[in-house]
């Protein structure tokens, strides 16, 4: 099974997602509680040194989701700020550096996850222990990106080495708190439009 790579409960040090007025024990349980879902999603490839450059720029705020309130304060910043993207773009262009794309809706996959791991389909092979880059892209009220290093936790189900796809399941094992609490957060929304579907299904 694929969530058998994935810890029961958090390393010593570990972040313990935890709900106001929740015990422990059960939050820990509901941190590392698994839903299924669809979601915006890219999954990077790392080897070598990319892994501790990945795992750095984890601390750092990402550029593509920080968006500056224009008012009438910081309106010439803006209009430097604006004369700045347009000769950044110049260059850009013609230099044809390619910049990862903001994920979007054409971004979206189903996926089994959790706050310590996730589960999905993919078309490339892979073996245990490989590293990706992380980013997933939740919907409002977060609208963000929630970034993460994680590995396979195992390699492919036998006899899939010739299917369209193969199952990859990846332990999120490096990840800044306040993205860990989102997607924990997220997937408590998730079981909440659950249980309330099965409560009227039962009414009926």
């Amino acid at each position: 099974m694929w969530h058998q790579g994935f810890r029961s409960r958090p390393a010593s040090g570990e972040h313990d997602a935890r709900t106001p007025g929740s015990a422990p024990g059960s939050a820990c349980r509901r941190a590392y509680y698994r839903v299924a879902g669809i979601l915006p999603i890219r999954l990077t490839p790392l080897v070598g040194r990319e892994i501790d450059v990945a795992i750095f720029d984890l601390s750092l705020p990402d550029p593509l989701m920080q968006p500056i309130e224009e008012d009438d304060e910081n309106a010439p910043l803006m209009a430097r700020l604006r004369r700045l993207e347009e000769k950044l773009d110049l260059l850009l262009g013609a230099t044809r550096i390619d910049l990862p794309r903001p994920l979007s809706g054409r971004d979206r996959q189903s996926l089994v996850f959790s706050g310590s791991g996730l589960a999905l389909e993919v078309d490339w092979s892979f073996r245990r222990g490989d590293a990706y880059r992380v980013e997933i892209l939740l919907p409002a009220p977060y609208s963000r990106v929630v970034r993460a290093v994680g590995f396979a936790v195992e390699d492919p189900p036998a006899g899939t080495m010739d299917a369209p796809t193969r199952r990859l399941a990846i332990e999120l094992r490096h990840m800044e708190t306040a993205d860990r609490d989102d997607l924990v957060a997220y997937s408590y929304d998730l079981q909440r439009v659950a249980l309330r579907a099965r409560a009227g299904e039962a009414g009926c």
